[in-house]
């Protein structure tokens, strides 16, 4: 495991959320309550419970939803398709 960490902090009203980051695992987001001081005392254990979980399993398993075909386009009339045909030639040639 890379001994390069990036952390980072969004603090708002008492509430941060940390973020731990190292080259080749996946960031690992913490939710920390207090003052920025408060937070920075914290940063040193969830530095190592991310350390921790990275040992076990760097990245976690990669999705295995299937992406679902396209859905059909709606079929066109006769009379909708001839008049956006005379629209469009006079707006760019036709190629069809």
């Amino acid at each position: 495991m890379s001994a390069q960490v990036k952390i980072v902090i969004l603090l708002r009203d008492g509430k941060a959320s940390v973020g731990v980051q190292s080259p080749g695992c996946d960031p690992q987001i913490f939710i920390a309550e207090g003052s920025l001081e408060e937070v920075l005392g914290k940063v040193p254990g969830l530095v190592k419970q991310a350390q921790e979980k990275w040992a076990q399993s760097p990245q976690n398993p990669r999705s295995s939803i299937v992406t679902p075909p396209p859905s059909p386009s709606p079929a066109r009339t006769s009379a909708s398709a001839g008049s956006s045909t005379k629209a469009a030639s006079k707006d760019q040639p036709s190629f069809f």
